[in-house]
Formats: structure tokens, sequence, C-alpha cells
């Protein structure tokens, strides 16, 4: 394909993603007050109301969920490797704050030696995957797929711990999903590679 072509499918392909994303925000915009609306909190001397602040900081949530996950799957159009291996250090330095946050929280031991473990490795598997190791590319993308699998099933239960909202639980295992694709992308730069 000669440039002008890619770029026009580019930009097509760019159009479709906002459009997409506008839409699905628009809907999530009128669901969330439709969903709000059915679950109104009581107020003493008022009766029952929608928790605006509630719902406000959903709407908040789930825009930069979508902003968020749709502008790394965008970046990970035109440079897979090199958003694949920066979204793998975003997700090493998350593991490591997550890694803080249960100590703190008193989590059970396991969950923090994972997560610094999941946060050491990383980086150690990133530099190696970039510089062309096959082995280090398939540690670092099924340790992603585990990680975000789990953080995935796990994000009520870290929104209960931490006191955020559901869609602000869901941003790391978006970019987990992101990351996985954009690696998987470039696989045939590591095949007959050891």
């Amino acid at each position: 394909m000669t440039s002008a072509t890619t770029r026009r499918i580019d930009s097509r392909t760019g159009t479709v993603i906002a459009a997409i994303v506008l839409v699905v925000n628009g809907l999530f915009y009128f669901l969330s007050s439709a969903y709000f609306g059915a679950h109104k909190i009581s107020a003493p001397g008022v009766g029952s109301i929608v928790d605006s602040g509630a719902l406000d900081h959903a709407r908040w949530a789930f825009f930069s969920l979508s902003m968020l996950v749709t502008g790394a799957a965008v970046g990970a159009m035109i440079a897979p490797k090199l958003i694949g291996h920066a979204l793998a250090l975003v997700i090493a330095a998350g593991a490591l704050i997550g890694a803080y946050g249960s100590l703190s929280h008193r989590m059970p031991g396991v969950m923090t030696a994972v997560l610094i473990a999941v946060g050491l490795l990383l980086p150690a598997l990133a530099h190696f995957s970039w510089r062309g190791s096959r082995a280090g590319w398939s540690f670092m993308i099924s340790i992603i797929c585990v990680f975000g699998i789990v953080t995935f099933f796990g994000a009520p239960k870290v929104r209960n711990i931490l006191g955020v909202g559901f869609w602000t639980a869901m941003i790391l295992p978006g970019i987990q999903f992101v990351c996985v694709t954009a690696l998987a992308m470039v696989r045939g730069e590591y095949r007959g590679r050891s």
C-alpha cells in the first residue's frame, strides 16, 4: 500500500473508533441516569433522592476508562511494539503501587509477594523482549494475560477495598488488554528466535 492509502485507512479507522467511543459514552450517560434513578438513596427529612455525586463520579470514571483504553489502542495500532512495551512498564509500576497498597491494607502476604514479583519481572522481561528475545516476549505476554484476567474479575474486590468506583477499578484491566493485544500484534518479529 502507498502511504496515502495507509493514511486514508488510518483516518477512516480513527473516525470509526471516535464514533464508537462517543456513542458508547452517550449510551452510558443515559443508562447511568436510569440506573441511579432506580437506585435512589434515602435522605432524612427529604425522602428518596438520586445520588448526583455518585452519578457524576461514575460518568467521569467511565469516560476516563474509555479515553485511556481508546488512546492506548490507537497508539498500539500506530506503534504496537513501542506501546506494548511501554504499557508493560506502566503495569509494572501499577503492580508495585498495588503491592504498597496491599501492605498498607494488611492484605494476604501472597498478594503482596505476587505484586512485587510482577512489578520487578515485567521491566526485565520488557527489556529482553525489546531486544528481540522470544522467551522474554512470551513470558511477559503470559504474565500480563494472567494478571489481566485476575484484575478483571477482581475489580469489584479492588473497588471495595480501596473505596474507588467500579469503572476506576476497571482501568488497569483495560490497559492490560490493550498491552496484550499490542504485544500479540508484533508476534511475527519473534518467530524463529529463541
